[in-house]
């Protein structure tokens, strides 16, 4: 065959000399096309081109296929530019295809988000170096493919704001272990467990929101042991230990109330019901959050509202439960739960079933939510897999807390029989409604 004859079309003829078509093995004629590089020739009828339009008879599609990037669809009518193609490649992805951080594009998830490879390198090199950004401006900065390396701070802030979770970043002793597992399954795993995550982050910042800031602690009526143990038999202070005792309960409680409404879904619940879940649960709740803080190694007992006594101090007041406490507090410890599947368990043992629910199905599905939520992060955490039964012995914590707050209930009717202090109205309601005997 000859050349092709000549072509009237849109497209000027010019002599090729694209390095990426020059490269190619198959033989160009002298007289080419000029082939806009947003044209898929691969994807495309040639006769939609029009009856001018014609492929020279010794050029094959496969040059063309190694050389143009291809589109989703053509235009038979304008060639566009470069940038505009790029620009609708993107348009063309499915926003869950897309970097929440940047918008960039994102194969699959990395610490329960979808996003892209330079996000994700981002927020685990900050994570591991604990790394302080600074805002140089109203800490509002955009935040998008462009122009996320601007400002470190705002987008750092963003991957939390869209649920990164900084507990699932690996630790030095994990480093290095990716090429273990296969990409796709972990993409898979990841993507099924997205919600449950931004779940465990809500919980962890609702916890860590209402506990009391190392900076913020009073020590004011922090004592030694002798003097407080010379004093106990005195009447007046054992009075005065009362009174601390109730007003320290009450004061945990207030502090327990807004925690429960920083709770996913817990607003949704009628107003009945959530006054019931807090008033069943409240002791319960208050012994696992002040459990959580004592420390083996010292004696000190930190309460919701930053006070902190010496064990000796909450002795006389506490009595048994006293005991009871620091027991579980040792069990706890012993577990070396992490926060996430620790502030799953705290808002387990609120949002559960109880009598006189007005809608206990609503109850149910929130808790069955909070359940998925722990077992994803225990199933899928490097550090929670290292722990045998770790899901199993963290839900067996609740039936002991059930018995740790009956004990409580059982301190506050001793110390009402007693009359050394009146109690609270707060206590009283709950006493009156929660008394099991």
């Amino acid at each position: 065959m000859g050349h092709p004859p000549s072509i009237q079309s849109s497209y000027a003829p010019t002599v090729m000399s694209s390095p990426s078509l020059a490269s190619a093995n198959t033989p160009v004629a002298s007289t080419s096309f000029a082939v806009p590089s947003t044209v898929s020739l691969t994807s495309c009828d040639p006769t939609s081109f029009g009856p001018d339009f014609l492929i020279p008879a010794h050029s094959t599609t496969q040059s063309f296929e190694r050389s143009v990037p291809a589109l989703d669809k053509c235009s038979s009518s304008q060639g566009v530019s470069a940038g505009r193609s790029d620009s609708s490649a993107s348009r063309s992805k499915s926003p869950s295809q897309l970097c929440a951080v940047c918008g960039d594009n994102a194969a699959c998830q990395h610490y329960g988000v979808r996003t892209c490879e330079g996000c994700k390198g981002f927020f685990k090199r900050t994570v591991q170096k604990g790394s302080k950004y600074v805002c140089l401006a109203d800490r509002s900065c955009p935040v998008d493919k462009r122009r996320r390396n601007r400002c470190q701070f705002c987008r750092f802030q963003k991957c939390l704001s869209v649920g990164m979770v900084k507990e699932v970043v690996r630790t030095d002793s994990l480093k290095g272990r990716r090429g273990r597992l296969p990409s796709k399954p972990k993409c898979s795993q990841e993507a099924s467990n997205s919600p449950p995550v931004s779940l465990i982050t809500s919980l962890v910042r609702a916890h860590l929101d209402t506990s009391p800031e190392i900076a913020n602690y009073d020590y004011s009526m922090n004592g030694n042991e002798s003097n407080h143990q010379a004093s106990a038999h005195s009447t007046e202070v054992q009075a005065d230990h009362v009174h601390q005792f109730f007003a320290l309960l009450t004061s945990c409680i207030d502090v327990i109330k807004v925690w429960a409404e920083k709770i996913p879904g817990f607003s949704e619940l009628c107003k009945e019901d959530q006054d019931l879940l807090i008033q069943s649960a409240c002791l319960e709740i208050f012994v696992i959050r002040f459990a959580y803080r004592i420390r083996p190694e010292d004696e000190k007992f930190i309460f919701d509202n930053g006070v902190v006594l010496h064990s000796s101090q909450c002795k006389p007041s506490f009595g048994p439960w006293h005991g009871a406490i620091i027991e579980f507090a040792h069990s706890l410890h012993s577990m070396d739960i992490d926060l996430s599947a620790f502030a799953c368990l705290v808002a387990l043992t609120l949002i559960t079933e109880r009598h006189g629910l007005r809608d206990p199905q609503k109850v149910e599905l929130l808790q069955m939510k909070i359940i998925s939520s722990l077992r994803d992060h225990v199933t899928y955490n490097p550090e929670a897999q290292r722990k045998p039964h770790y899901f199993s012995r963290l839900l067996s914590k609740l039936p002991e807390l059930r018995s740790l707050s009956i004990q409580g209930l059982q301190r506050i009717f001793y110390l009402k029989v007693e009359d050394l202090a009146p109690a609270p109205p707060l206590l009283e309601a709950i006493f009156s409604s929660s008394l099991p005997f």
